[in-house]
């Protein structure tokens, strides 16, 4: 019977979240992960399939040690980069993104039998060894990030298996499996150490042309997200027709999104400035008429349950031709957010959905 390696990186972390704000970005989130994983694979690996939050794949190329190695720390590496990256990036404040940081990767390997089952069209591996590995999720492990080998791994590379190695055994269907594991945790330790000592690049902003300022009768939570989901942008700005973006990708610092117009398009960037106390969202283009840049910056600070403070600030680089405008071009402006932000606490408030 062919003999396969079987390889399972595995996602966890996540605390259950129970907003629909939050099960969606977990999703989303998962999804860029997994998707990052794969990417990684330098292996001949070939995916099974995708199991909640981990990825079940196996070769019949037995790998060289130092290559196997390699590969759960190539995967490492891009997965807490990634987590790290999008922590920095991120706008939202729910569960889900807040503590992006908090997932954490462990990898399981398996040597045996490979066989198949085939159901209608779909062929894929089972059979004991395929249960085996997926019984072995659950372990007496105590390290968060390890890779596991199971006794039959172990045979194949224990000439090459230094002393950082630990071996446990469990019992698991009435039987005694012996496994070994690796701490795999100082990767990220590694990398959360060099980000943290990386200076964060904010947007430069000067004063800004218009403040306006007023009191909405809503969460502050509900203002944001309605302000920062591009899905809900229909509903308070009506002077687009609709926005274009990556509905696969949760919104952050640089997501770039489309606005329809009844005539022609705005290109947005996704901006943020640093706040302790409040939520911020914003955005910027250089391709509004008479401006060389626009962006604008809208500050949420919580009165209480049901009462937010909103700051809209409005920065221009006028053109030649704008600053001879400037008076009318700001008065338009200034009508055009009284009218969205009026529409902002509408929605808001009532919790208007799609």
């Amino acid at each position: 019977m062919k003999k396969a390696l079987y390889f399972m990186p595995d996602i966890s972390g996540f605390t259950n979240f129970v907003n629909n704000t939050e099960v969606e970005h977990s999703i989303h989130i998962i999804a860029e992960l997994l998707e990052i994983l794969l990417d990684s694979t330098v292996l001949d690996l070939e995916l099974v399939e995708i199991e909640g939050d981990a990825l079940f794949m196996f070769t019949t190329t037995i790998p060289e040690y130092s290559n196997l190695m390699e590969q759960t720390n190539r995967m490492l590496e891009a997965f807490h980069k990634h987590t790290v990256n999008y922590d920095k990036m991120r706008i939202c404040d729910c569960g889900s993104c807040r503590t992006t940081t908090n997932l954490e990767l462990k990898f399981l390997v398996h040597y045996g039998d490979l066989s198949y089952i085939k159901v209608k069209h779909i062929v894929k591996p089972y059979g004991r060894d395929v249960i085996q590995i997926h019984r072995l999720l659950k372990n007496k492990i105590t390290t968060n990030e390890y890779i596991l080998f199971t006794n039959s791994v172990f045979e194949l590379y224990k000439k090459q298996m230094d002393n950082s190695w630990q071996r446990e055994t469990g019992i698991y269907d009435a039987k005694v499996l012996d496994y070994f594991y690796k701490n795999l945790e100082q990767v990220r330790n590694a990398i959360v150490l060099k980000a943290s000592l990386t200076t964060s690049q904010n947007e430069d902003f000067s004063t800004p042309v218009l403040v306006l300022e007023k009191i909405f009768n809503a969460s502050i939570h509900s203002i944001y997200s309605y302000l920062s989901e591009l899905k809900y942008r229909h509903l308070w700005d009506k002077n687009i027709k609709r926005v274009e973006f990556n509905e696969s990708k949760i919104n952050r610092v640089g997501t770039e999104h489309n606005c329809v117009l009844s005539l022609g398009n705005l290109k947005f960037k996704t901006i943020t400035a640093p706040s302790e106390e409040d939520l911020v969202y914003g955005e910027k283009t250089a391709n509004m008429m008479f401006t060389k840049n626009y962006s604008y910056l809208v500050k949420l600070h919580k009165i209480d349950e049901t009462s937010t403070q909103v700051v809209l600030n409005v920065y221009l680089d006028f053109t030649t031709v704008g600053t001879m405008m400037r008076p009318s071009i700001l008065n338009m402006i200034r009508k055009m957010w009284e009218e969205k932000l009026t529409q902002l606490h509408q929605v808001s408030k009532n919790n208007i959905q799609l």
